[in-house]
């Protein structure tokens, strides 16, 4: 039978792991809060050029609201379109909006239109940190 001592210790040791845990994905939410309250920002002041170092251009961008900007690929692309690609109403959800975790790796901003639902995504990128990785558009 496990003596008191040793069941205290692992209670203990239990305790400080949960607490780990718990402060670890806190942790990770305020990384990804502080990244959207820069991108935020970059976005409100049209910097357009702190939002392409927030974007994640080598895995897999998409922008899917418009067929020629569904090409888009690179740092250059991107710059060259972005005062078309946001839009209004895009830079107004960007300002407005509370993200939804999708999971401890993504986060999405999420709205519909009549016949269409968009969204933007951020994923957690290899150094802990978040890119911006685009626009998406399917039916609603």
């Amino acid at each position: 039978m496990m003596s008191n001592k040793w069941l205290f210790i692992i209670v203990l040791l239990s305790c400080a792991c949960a607490g780990n845990a718990a402060t670890t994905l806190m942790q990770k939410d305020e990384i990804f809060n502080q990244f959207y309250a820069d991108f935020q920002k970059a976005v409100k002041i049209g910097d357009k050029e702190q939002v392409a170092s927030m974007t994640d251009f080598d895995d897999g961008f998409t922008w899917e609201a418009n067929e020629r900007f569904r090409q888009i690929k690179s740092k250059a692309a991107f710059l060259k379109n972005y005062n078309e690609m946001f839009t209004a109403t895009i830079k107004n959800k960007i300002a407005t909006a509370k993200p939804e975790k999708i999971d401890d790796n993504s986060f999405f901003i999420n709205w519909h239109t009549k016949n269409l639902e968009y969204s933007l995504h951020f994923y957690r990128q290899g150094d802990g940190g978040f890119k911006f990785e685009g626009l998406a558009v399917g039916p609603y």
